[in-house]
């Protein structure tokens, strides 16, 4: 996340963090770093936030699994999921 978005919500680097969706929460470690910033769209800071997307809880790390945030979606095509953006709430704990 970007300084900023840090700062707005009360984190540092490494703090940890719950990311929030209608379907699900999840609990992770704040990477705050400058590759990441904020738009501006119509005058208004409007922030991303990057996890990544593919480590579960028996992966490399261990813990929550960020999927758990989004719809099931399914690319007929491809049969993996389609679901990669989406808003969420970011809170310091």
């Amino acid at each position: 996340m970007s300084p900023e978005h840090a700062e707005e919500v009360g984190l540092k680097n490494l703090d940890r963090m719950k990311d929030s969706t209608p379907r699900a929460s999840i609990r992770a470690k704040a990477l705050v770093t400058r590759r990441i910033r904020p738009f501006a769209i119509g005058g208004r800071p409007i922030h991303h936030v990057g996890m990544p997307w593919h480590w579960g809880y028996k992966g490399v790390v261990t813990g929550d699994v960020v999927n758990d945030l989004a719809s099931l979606v399914s690319d007929p095509n491809v049969t993996i999921h389609e679901a990669k953006v989406f808003v969420c709430r970011i809170e310091k704990g």
